[in-house]
């Protein structure tokens, strides 16, 4: 009986002097509560030092990880919070690289504020943001950091206040870091390897790739060492550690993009363990941002009978092809009868009457759509008839010797056997004076039911990868990369039950009036290609590179300012009551 009362008595000390040091940092960090300073970790001692060990894997995939599933990592995410997609950075404004997401790993900014958006670490802005090393030499003057790499570009543009030792290659590293982990005081030690990423880039980042399996494999045993060496020091019993393992870049896929968000972008798709012996196992998955729906409202076109919709500009001189200029016409449709197939119905025109005179339309012709011209012949997109929304896009080129016409059908190009989706623009002629018209334009025979929204045009002309990127975005707003290119967007979602479609970008084309019986269709529905808004908050449901110093800084006791303008967050694993 006296043997528990003693225990007792211990286990309660150490958990008032866990919920007074927690109720410390709480005061003096009000903006960043510590989320680590669990109440479940019963530590042995009070004199017991954090510690941290950061392995960072160019080229690890997450998804690769999950199948591959390698023994010893596998055993340490059971006491670990682990996520198979984690994101290596939650913008889509550059393409991400092993050095841009290291240096967010390192810095807890991403690249917008750390500058670092290639291959090239020299621009990092170590002033304003400086990495971990340098805040805890400043914020915690005996707190040391050792970093390991075999390139020395890493030592030298992030290992600036860190012991750096380079070696020549993940072997080496791995040795020099275990030689280093038996007796070394540094409280953080970053290990960055590279071997996984050189396989992956040899042959394929993924679970059916022998070379890569091999060389997660080889990754599996060398964190197994690390984890061991740590565990025979000395000092182990009274210290306090966790184990990251997370990727720079994920690995590069070459399935089809079905997901234009950065969830969908394989290198951004990475693998993250935060590994304790004091943790139980925690998984965070990642969200489906392909369930994200469309949901908007849209004018419905129909041409039967009077019952003609339709609507033009009130200025005719706009929106002429003159020679050497460059356009994109993009927007929204959807056939409300599926299966039908209406021949030369036109919805979208600068012409007097469709396929006659100067000038251009688009329109519809046997389940599929087409653009008419005076050039050698007409430039196709693929069948719509299905009753689904679809994004059609028209690129113009111009200017330059190769002047050409594409058409697109959610970014992909014509697939309909004896249709063609580039034409020569030659000498054709498409100016006139006939003003913009969406909808019914004049022609005999035409029949027509269909739902647009989204009208676009621009005066650039979009290469095939910025129609796939950008052709699928639902709403447009002056932070769109191509916003001052655009020269007339008529979206029409906030016109619902109106006559008019109003002008969003203010430059002139004015608003568009429909006449003839307008009605309206308001939807809620999955379409793959389109890009409807999601807030930013969506991209922070699965850890970021960016969280991983918030995460240590927490670990390591250091209180996180908000002048430090940290992109970061801290994410709490579940803790498991362990005594030694």
């Amino acid at each position: 009986m006296k043997l528990v009362m003693i225990k007792y008595l211990k286990t309660l000390k150490h958990t008032s002097l866990a919920l007074a040091t927690l109720m410390v940092l709480v005061a003096c960090n009000k903006d960043f509560p510590n989320l680590l300073q669990n109440f479940n970790e019963a530590k042995d001692s009070p004199e017991s030092r954090d510690k941290v060990l950061l392995v960072v894997v160019d080229g690890l995939s997450g998804p690769a990880m999950q199948d591959i599933a390698p023994t010893n990592i596998d055993l340490m995410a059971r006491n670990g919070l682990v996520t198979y997609g984690s994101l290596a950075d939650p913008t889509m404004d550059f393409e991400v690289t092993n050095q841009s997401v290291t240096a967010a790993l390192l810095t807890g900014v991403n690249s917008a504020k750390n500058k670092v958006v290639g291959t090239d670490l020299s621009p990092i802005d170590l002033n304003k943001y400086p990495t971990i090393f340098t805040k805890l030499k400043q914020n915690a003057v005996s707190r040391k950091s050792s970093l390991f790499t075999s390139d020395t570009k890493y030592g030298a543009a992030l290992g600036k206040d860190a012991e750096v030792k380079v070696e020549s290659n993940d072997a080496a590293v791995v040795t020099a870091a275990n030689t280093s982990l038996s007796t070394t005081e540094s409280d953080l030690n970053v290990i960055h390897l590279t071997e996984v990423d050189k396989a992956g880039k040899s042959s394929a980042y993924t679970a059916e790739d022998t070379k890569y399996v091999a060389a997660v494999n080889v990754l599996d045993k060398q964190v197994k060492s690390l984890w061991e060496t740590i565990k025979k020091r000395a000092s182990f019993n009274t210290e306090n550690w966790i184990v990251i393992i997370t990727s720079a870049q994920g690995g590069v896929s070459t399935d089809p993009v079905t997901d234009f968000t950065p969830y969908g972008d394989s290198k951004r798709d990475t693998y993250t363990l935060f590994y304790s012996p004091k943790f139980a196992r925690k998984i965070v998955p990642r969200p489906n941002s392909k369930d994200i729906p469309f949901v908007a409202n849209a004018t419905r076109f129909t041409y039967s009978g009077n019952g003609k919709v339709t609507g033009s500009v009130a200025d005719a001189t706009l929106f002429n092809i003159t020679p050497g200029t460059d356009w994109t016409i993009t927007f929204f449709a959807k056939h409300n009868e599926p299966n039908t197939n209406y021949n030369y119905a036109t919805f979208l025109a600068k012409r007097l009457k469709g396929f006659q005179d100067a000038g251009w339309n688009i329109f519809s012709e046997n389940g599929g759509w087409g653009f008419n011209s005076q050039s050698n012949d007409q430039t196709f997109g693929n069948y719509i008839n299905d009753g689904e929304w679809h994004a059609l896009t028209v690129v113009i080129h111009g200017s330059g010797a190769q002047d050409s016409i594409f058409a697109y059908t959610d970014g992909t190009k014509n697939a309909i056997s004896g249709k063609v989706s580039r034409n020569r623009l030659a000498n054709a002629n498409l100016s006139n004076n006939v003003p913009l018209t969406y909808g019914y334009t004049e022609r005999d025979g035409n029949s027509l039911n269909l739902s647009m929204c989204n009208l676009q045009v621009y005066n650039r002309a979009f290469s095939y990868e910025e129609v796939v990127k950008y052709g699928g975005v639902t709403h447009i707003d002056e932070s769109f990369p191509f916003w001052n290119n655009l020269q007339a967007y008529w979206p029409g979602y906030d016109d619902v039950n109106t006559s008019i479609l109003t002008e969003k970008t203010g430059k002139g084309a004015g608003n568009i009036k429909l006449t003839g019986p307008v009605s309206w269709t308001s939807f809620n529905e999955l379409v793959p290609f389109f890009q409807p808004p999601i807030e930013k908050s969506f991209y922070r449901l699965v850890p970021n590179a960016v969280d991983i110093p918030f995460m240590i800084y927490q670990w390591l006791g250091v209180s996180v300012e908000s002048s430090w303008n940290l992109d970061g967050k801290s994410w709490t694993p579940n803790y498991t009551q362990i005594r030694k």
